[in-house]
C-alpha cells in the first residue's frame, strides 16, 4: 500500500492509504507561512489584530456620525468612505438597490436557505432607500479594485447593488513574467508558491480583487524557520490597510456580486459558471482587522475568499457559490469569525480555515491567553458540496450553530495533508449546536454539477481523520445514510510527505516517550449528541432538491443515520470517548457503533468506550480492528472499482438506513470481514499496526 510514495511492505500491497480523505488535495500552495503575532498591532489606531474586529454600521458610512466609544472599539472602516457604482451616476445601482429594497420590503428574502424569510420593516426601507441615495451622491468608482487601492488602514469601502467583474483586473496575465518566476519562494518540501511580494506587485495574476494589508519589507528568509509563530520581523511591513472594511449596500448579500466566473449556464445567483476567469475572487494578505459584509463571491477557479497571515478577520452576511476549490480559505490567521453565511458548489469544502494557530492543548506562551478558539464558524449554511467545511490542522476552531446538509460529507478535519501545514497534528477542534443532515450528494456520480477535488464518503455526517481532544456535543446528526461521524488514526507515517511542516509543539496527546510517533487519533469526546432524532417542527430548505440528494421523507419521527458512530480502535489510541448520546428511539442503547465489519456494528458490537460519570478516560485504549484497517485501506483507493477484501462503498449512493439493501450491505461486510481476518494479509497487516504502535512506546 502506498501513501505519497511510502509503502507497505504486506500482502495487500498496491492499496493507497494516504489521498483518503479532507486537505489531501494540493490545487492550493501556500508561501512558507506564519502564525502572525496574537496581540494588536498599536501603531494603528483604534489598533489592528488582536481580536475579531467589530463592523462599522452602514449608515455612519453617510452619516459619519460616531460615538467616542465606536471610534475606540476596534471598529474597521472608521476612516474615509469610497463607494463603488455602476451605471451613469450610478443610476443602475440605483436601480437594482430600489427594485431589491422593494421585494424585501414586500416578499421578504433569505438569507439562508434553512431560514425564515426576512421582510423589511417599512422603516427599514426606507432608511436603506435613504443611505443608497446618499451613497449615489458619494460615488466615485466604478471598481472595486480602485477604490481599494485608494484607501488606507480604517478606511472602507461601499459596493452598491450590481455584478462587479473587474474588467481591468481580468486582463492581467497568469504566470507574469514580471513575478514568475523570480518571486516565487519555496516550501518546505519544495514546491514553489507565490511570495507575498509575488501577490503585490502582480496582485491580479491570481487574484480578482487584492487587498494588500501591509508594506513590502526585506526579503523572505532563505530557509522558512521551523518556528512558525510570528511572521518574520525581516519582511513584515508596517499597516497600510489594516482595519479595512468592504461592504455592499443591497437589501441582501446576493444584490452585490464579486464575479470571478465567465460563461454561466442559466441565471440567477446560483447558475455555474462554464469558465474561470481568476483563481481567487477576493484575497484579504496580512490585512489585520479585515471586515468584509454583504456581497456574494463566485466562479473562481479555486476560492471565493482567501485570507493568508491575517490577525483578525470578520466575514459577515457573505455568500460563496461555485468556487471549484473552496468557497473560503483562511490560512495561518487568527482571531477570526465567519458568520450569517450561505455557500455551495464547492469542489473541496464551503469553508475552509487551514493550518489554524496552535490555540489549543499544543499552545505555548506566544499565545497567553490560550487555550482559546481562534475561529467561530456560525450561523451558516454549508451545503451542496464535497464538503461542507474542511480544515487540514485545523486547531481549536469552534464549528457552531450551523445547519450542514446536502454535501458527500458535511464536516472534516485533518493531519493528513501535514506538509505546507503548521500546526502538526491537529487538535482541539469543537463542533457543537448544529444540525448536521442527509449529508448523501453523490458528487463521484459523472452526472453531479460539482466536481470533487477530494475523496471522501457519501453520506457522512463528521469525519476526524487525525484529531486529537476534541469535543462534538449537543449537535443533531440525522439522515446520514452512511455515517455520522468518523474516528480514525493518521499515524504520523502515514502522513502526506512524510513529516510535519515546522515544530511540533508539547501538549500531544497521543505522544509516546520518547519520541513522538503515532500522534493520533486521542482524547476526543463524543457527548450530549442527539443522532437519528429530528428538532421538533424540522422541515427541510426547500433548496435542498434543487441538486440530487437523496434525504428522507419529510415529517419522519426517526431519520436514522446508516452508522452512528464509528471509530476505527486503532491500537492504542487512548482517551476517545462516547457518552451523553441518544439514538431514534431517545436512548442510549439505541445508538449505533462501533463493532467490526467495516462499516457496520459487529454481531455483537464491540462497545464505543463511555468516560462519563467519573470512569477513567485512560481505560480507553484501542484494541485494533483490522476489519476496518482493511475497510479504509480499500476506500483510500478512491472511487474505482473495489478489489480488496472488504469492498469499499464510499462512493456511490449509500442505502437509506433500514432498507433491504442495507441489511444485504451488512450481511455482506460481516462476511467479508470475517473473512479477512483468516487470511495471511490480515495477519500481515496486523503486524504492520503493531509495528506503528511499538515506535509510540506501546506494546501490543
Amino acid at each position: 500500500m502506498d501513501l505519497r510514495g511510502i509503502r507497505w511492505k504486506v500482502a495487500l500491497a498496491g492499496a493507497a492509504l494516504g489521498l483518503v480523505v479532507p486537505g489531501a488535495a494540493l490545487a492550493h500552495l501556500e508561501r512558507p507561512s506564519y502564525w502572525p503575532d496574537p496581540a494588536p498591532d498599536t501603531s494603528v489606531r483604534p489598533a489592528a489584530g488582536g481580536r475579531v474586529p467589530l463592523a462599522s454600521p452602514l449608515r455612519t458610512a453617510v452619516t459619519g456620525k460616531r460615538t467616542r466609544r465606536q471610534s475606540r472599539s476596534g471598529r474597521a472602516g472608521t476612516g474615509d468612505v469610497r463607494v463603488v457604482c455602476q451605471g451613469r451616476g450610478g443610476a443602475r445601482s440605483m436601480r437594482l438597490a430600489e427594485a431589491s429594497i422593494r421585494r424585501a420590503r414586500t416578499r421578504g428574502y433569505r438569507l439562508r436557505p434553512s431560514q425564515p424569510t426576512t421582510r423589511l420593516s417599512a422603516r427599514q426601507a426606507r432608511e436603506l432607500l435613504e443611505i443608497n441615495r446618499r451613497l449615489r451622491a458619494k460615488c466615485r468608482y466604478h471598481s472595486v479594485q480602485e477604490a481599494i487601492d485608494a484607501s488606507g488602514n480604517n478606511d472602507r469601502v461601499v459596493i452598491m447593488p450590481g455584478t462587479y467583474t473587474e474588467p481591468e483586473s481580468r486582463k492581467q496575465p497568469e504566470n507574469d513574467p514580471r513575478c514568475n518566476p523570480s518571486l516565487l519562494q519555496k516550501d518546505a518540501s519544495g514546491d514553489q508558491a507565490p511570495s507575498y511580494a509575488y501577490q503585490v506587485t502582480c496582485p491580479h495574476d491570481q487574484n480578482l480583487i487584492y487587498v494588500q494589508g501591509r508594506a513590502l519589507k526585506g526579503e523572505p528568509l532563505a530557509e522558512p524557520r521551523t518556528d512558525r509563530r510570528g511572521i518574520p520581523a525581516q519582511e513584515l511591513g508596517r499597516c497600510v490597510r489594516c482595519n479595512l472594511q468592504i461592504e455592499g449596500s443591497g437589501a441582501k448579500p446576493e444584490d452585490v456580486i464579486l464575479d470571478a466566473g465567465s460563461d454561466y449556464e442559466g441565471s440567477g445567483p446560483e447558475a455555474s459558471p462554464g469558465g474561470h476567469a481568476k483563481h481567487v475572487v477576493l484575497r484579504a494578505d496580512r490585512a489585520d482587522g479585515f471586515v468584509g459584509r454583504n456581497f456574494l463571491m463566485r466562479g473562481a477557479r479555486e476560492h471565493g475568499f482567501y485570507t493568508e497571515e491575517t490577525d483578525g478577520t470578520l466575514l459577515d452576511r457573505v455568500k460563496f457559490f461555485w468556487n471549484a476549490d473552496y468557497g473560503h480559505l483562511a490560512f495561518t490567521s487568527d482571531h477570526q469569525r465567519v458568520q450569517n453565511c450561505d455557500g455551495m458548489g464547492a469542489g473541496d469544502a464551503v469553508v475552509y480555515p487551514g493550518a489554524a494557530p496552535e490555540t489549543g492543548s499544543q499552545s505555548t506562551d506566544f499565545y497567553p491567553d490560550a487555550p482559546r478558539m481562534n475561529t467561530v464558524i456560525t450561523r451558516c449554511d454549508l451545503r451542496h458540496s464535497t464538503l461542507g467545511f474542511s480544515g487540514s490542522m485545523g486547531n481549536a476552531v469552534r464549528i457552531t450553530d450551523n445547519h450542514i446538509y446536502g454535501n458527500a460529507t458535511g464536516i472534516a478535519s485533518d493531519t493528513l495533508s501535514s506538509a505546507g501545514h503548521p500546526g502538526f497534528p491537529s487538535d482541539s477542534s469543537r463542533i457543537d449546536n448544529n444540525y448536521i443532515y442527509a449529508n448523501n450528494f453523490n458528487v463521484y456520480d459523472p452526472g453531479s454539477p460539482v466536481k470533487p477535488l477530494v475523496t471522501v464518503p457519501v453520506g457522512a455526517g463528521v469525519i476526524y481523520a487525525g484529531m486529537n481532544d476534541a469535543r462534538v456535543h449537543d449537535n443533531w446528526f440525522f439522515d446520514n445514510w452512511r455515517f455520522g461521524t468518523l474516528l480514525f488514526a493518521v499515524p504520523d507515517a502515514l502522513t502526506s510527505y512524510g513529516g510535519p511542516e515546522g515544530d511540533v509543539f508539547p501538549g500531544v496527546r497521543c505522544a509516546g516517550a520518547p519520541v513522538v510517533p503515532l500522534s493520533t487519533s486521542c482524547g476526543n469526546h463524543y457527548f450530549r449528541n442527539r443522532v437519528g432524532q429530528v428538532p421538533k417542527g424540522f422541515e427541510f430548505p426547500e433548496i435542498l432538491d434543487r441538486y440530487p440528494v437523496p434525504h428522507s421523507k419529510a415529517g419522519a419521527r426517526a431519520m436514522p443515520n446508516g452508522t452512528d458512530f464509528w471509530w476505527d480502535e486503532f491500537l492504542s489510541n487512548r482517551e476517545n470517548c462516547w457518552y451523553g448520546n441518544r439514538g431514534p428511539d431517545g436512548t442510549a442503547q439505541s445508538v449505533t457503533g462501533s463493532g467490526e465489519a467495516g462499516a457496520f456494528p459487529g454481531l455483537p458490537p464491540n462497545p464505543l468506550p463511555d468516560c462519563a460519570d467519573g470512569r477513567t478516560p485512560s481505560l480507553s485504549i484501542g484494541l485494533g480492528d483490522l476489519a476496518k484497517e482493511a475497510y479504509l485501506v480499500e476506500c483510500a483507493q478512491g472511487p474505482k472499482a473495489p478489489t480488496g477484501p472488504i469492498a469499499c462503498d464510499w462512493y456511490s449512493a449509500p442505502p437509506r438506513p433500514g432498507s433491504a439493501e442495507q441489511a444485504a450491505l451488512r450481511r455482506r461486510y460481516e462476511a467479508a470481514s470475517t473473512a479477512f481476518l483468516a487470511t495471511p494479509a490480515a495477519d500481515a497487516l496486523g503486524k504492520l499496526v503493531g509495528d506503528l504502535a511499538k515506535g509510540a512506546g506501546v506494546t501490543p
